[in-house]
């Protein structure tokens, strides 16, 4: 039963890091007219990061490495500033 509760957690954070990407892309062709080219591309490996993660989390992926996504997410949220500045 705690196999499936977290399997269930799993698919339940990669539907919302996919429904967070799907809105994202949504606003990529406004973030294209403002010069914002590379928050699409950001978005998007954010994703596949968390993804991973999760997936990782349940023992489903063996190729996460916490370190390169910390290193990831890092540069994400400094990215993400600046383009919103």
């Amino acid at each position: 039963m705690a196999e499936e509760n977290k399997a269930d957690k799993a698919l339940n954070k990669i539907g919302d890091t996919l429904s967070k990407l799907d809105e994202t892309l949504a606003k990529e062709e406004n973030d294209k007219l403002q010069g914002k080219k590379t928050r699409a591309w950001f978005e998007e490996h954010r994703a596949i990061h968390e993804v991973k993660k999760a997936l990782h989390e349940v023992g489903k992926y063996d190729k996460f490495n916490e370190d390169d996504y910390n290193r990831f997410m890092k540069d994400y949220e400094r990215a993400i500033k600046d383009l919103n500045e």
